[in-house]
């Protein structure tokens, strides 16, 4: 550095030191120098000198305040500064955006000129197909009106034809039935034209008596239809067992009963697609035993069986009686 500034600086900084000095004791100078003829007293001065004391602090802080906000300034300005350059620069951007924009919506305005062509072209089309789609709409309910009708007439055929069905499948049923009991009967035509033998071969009063289990049986088909009757049967057992133990008929005709009510019982038998019922196996000999049978009139109060006169039967199935078998009982003796 030279000699020149640094005692620039010394003049500069002497100066400064004796203003610092006369500002500090610039109210003692005057008291010293005005105050020369007493005038002014010691507690005077002391609360000058404190005003100024106060005024002067007051004025050290007006002047921080003012320094801060000559600082505050500057940063504004500063600020400031920068803000324009960014604004500036804001500008350019905005220009550019602008021209960017106004290019874009341009070419956006030349390509809504084709859409809206396009879009009238659709708009057209559009129109076009609503007026197809109400003729089609129109069609629609119409084929599903018919296509309804159609339904219900399916639905009505299918149900008449079921009903059709079940009545055919009902009638081949019984066609069934009767080919097997024709069958039955073409197979065993001998045995059923046997049987009608030996009913026929009954005397007059006695067939009388079963025209209400043969009817009139005037033919080996009418005799044979009614022996396959179920419901006969019970019937036909009790007349033969009363018979037998009325002791008014003989040997010959009580075994042609029983012969008979043999034949009704396998027809009966013969017509159901599983057995009804079973015999009763009750053999010579045997102890008498009332839970399976009973005694003919002419039977023992004690001993054991003779003969069986007319075996009884149960249900298949449950093994419930349903007739007894009729035995003659022998006493030992």
């Amino acid at each position: 550095m030279g000699d020149i500034k640094i005692k620039k600086k010394l003049v500069n900084f002497i100066e400064e030191c004796i203003e610092r000095y006369i500002d500090e004791h610039l109210v003692d100078l005057k008291r010293k120098i005005l105050n020369l003829d007493g005038f002014k007293s010691d507690e005077e001065y002391k609360n000058l000198q404190s005003q100024y004391s106060q005024i002067k602090d007051e004025n050290g802080n007006l002047q921080r305040y003012i320094d801060d906000l000559h600082e505050e300034k500057n940063e504004l300005e500063h600020k400031k500064e920068i803000l324009e350059v960014e604004l500036e620069e804001n500008k350019e951007k905005i220009y550019k955006l602008k021209e960017d924009f106004y290019k874009s919506m341009e070419h956006k305005c030349k390509k809504n000129d084709v859409l809206k062509i396009s879009l009238n072209e659709c708009e057209e089309r559009l129109s076009k197909i609503n007026e197809e789609n109400d003729i089609l709409k129109e069609k629609l309910i119409k084929y599903e009106t018919n296509l309804d009708r159609a339904n219900n007439a399916i639905n009505d055929i299918k149900n008449e034809a079921g009903k059709m069905i079940d009545s055919m499948k009902e009638k081949i049923k019984e066609a069934q039935q009767q080919k097997e009991i024709l069958d039955y009967f073409s197979n065993r035509y001998g045995e059923i034209d046997s049987m009608f033998k030996t009913y026929q071969q009954l005397n007059e009063d006695i067939r009388d008596e079963l025209q209400g289990i043969f009817g009139n049986a005037d033919t080996p088909v009418m005799f044979f239809c009614n022996a396959l009757q179920e419901n006969h049967l019970d019937n036909f057992w009790d007349y033969i067992s009363n018979k037998i133990n009325s002791g008014k008929i003989d040997r010959n005709i009580e075994k042609s009963l029983c012969k008979l009510f043999d034949f009704c019982f396998d027809m009966v038998n013969n017509s159901q697609q599983k057995p009804l019922y079973k015999r009763l196996q009750v053999q010579k000999g045997f102890d008498f035993d009332n839970t399976y049978m009973i005694k003919t009139t002419d039977s023992s109060q004690l001993g054991n069986v003779k003969e069986v006169k007319l075996a009884g039967y149960v249900y298949t199935l449950s093994n419930k009686i349903v007739r007894r078998s009729l035995v003659q009982v022998e006493s030992e003796d």
